[in-house]
C-alpha cells in the first residue's frame, strides 16, 4: 500500500477552503463595523458637552496655541476617539476591498460598503488632524448661555471687522486644515472611482461604469466645495459656529 501523494502547493485552494476564508472575512467585516460604533465610547467615555464652557474660558483668556487644561483634555479626548475610529475604518476598508475582489458575484454591494467605509475614514481623519476644529460645531448645539452668546458674537465681529485675536487665528487654522484634508482625501476617492469607471466601461459593463462615474462626479463636487471653502473660509466658519452648517 503506497502513501498518498502530497498535495501540490501550487494548486489553488479548494472551494471549501475559499468559502471558509470568505466567511471569515465577512465575519471580520461585521465585527469591525460593530467595533467602529462601540469601541471608541467604551475606550474613551465622556462627551463634548463641556466644550462650550471650556471654549468660553479659552476665548476670554485671549487664547493661543497652548490650550487651558480643561480644553486640552477635551481636544486630546477628541483626537484619541477619532484615531481609534481611523484604525478600525482602515481595517474595515481593507477587508471589504478584499471581499470585493474575491466575491465577483457580490462585487457591487460590497464595493458600495467599501465606499461607505472610505467616507467614514475621511470623516475621522479630519477628527485626528483637527480635533479642536471638529469640536467647534458643538458651540451651536450645546446649551445656550449668555457667556457663550457673547463669545460667539465677538468671534463674528472679529471675523467681519478684525483684528484677529490669537484664539480666532487658531480656530480658523483648524477649520482650514479640516477642509484641506477633506478635499485631498475626497480627491483620492474621486481618482479611484474614475479609474474604476474606465475599467468597467472597457469591460462593457456600461451601467456599472455610469454609476461609478456619477459617484466620482459627486466626489469631485466635494473636492470643489472644499477648495472654495479653503480659499474663503470666513462664511463657512461663521455658519459652523452659529449652527448653520457642519462644514
Amino acid at each position: 500500500m503506497t502513501d498518498a501523494a502530497p498535495a501540490d502547493p501550487g494548486l489553488p485552494p479548494s472551494n471549501t477552503t475559499a468559502r471558509r476564508r470568505d466567511i471569515g472575512l465577512a465575519a471580520a467585516a461585521g465585527l469591525l463595523a460593530v467595533a467602529y460604533f462601540l469601541a471608541p465610547p467604551l475606550l474613551f467615555p465622556g462627551n463634548s458637552d463641556d466644550f462650550p464652557r471650556a471654549f468660553v474660558a479659552y476665548w476670554s483668556s485671549g487664547g493661543g496655541r497652548d490650550f487651558p487644561p480643561d480644553l486640552q483634555h477635551l481636544v486630546d479626548h477628541q483626537f484619541r476617539y477619532h484615531l481609534v475610529r481611523v484604525v478600525i475604518a482602515l481595517l474595515l476598508l481593507a477587508v471589504l476591498l478584499t471581499l470585493a475582489v474575491r466575491l465577483r458575484r457580490f462585487r457591487l454591494p460590497v464595493g458600495a460598503l467599501a465606499l461607505a467605509a472610505a467616507v467614514l475614514l475621511i470623516a475621522n481623519v479630519q477628527g485626528t488632524v483637527s480635533p479642536f476644529g471638529t469640536l467647534l460645531p458643538t458651540l451651536a448645539s450645546g446649551p445656550a448661555t449668555a457667556e457663550l452668546a457673547a463669545a460667539v458674537a465677538q468671534v463674528r465681529n472679529q471675523v467681519e471687522n478684525g483684528p484677529v485675536s490669537p484664539a480666532l487665528d487658531v480656530m480658523l487654522d483648524e477649520y482650514v486644515r479640516w477642509h484641506v484634508w477633506k478635499g485631498a482625501l475626497a480627491g483620492v476617492v474621486a481618482a479611484v472611482l474614475i479609474a474604476l469607471s474606465v475599467v468597467t466601461w472597457r469591460q462593457r459593463r456600461r451601467w456599472v461604469s455610469v454609476l461609478i462615474a456619477v459617484l466620482a462626479l459627486a466626489a469631485l463636487v466635494v473636492v470643489l466645495a472644499n477648495v472654495v471653502t479653503v480659499a474663503n473660509p470666513h462664511p463657512g466658519f461663521l455658519l459652523l459656529i452659529e449652527g448653520g452648517a457642519i462644514g
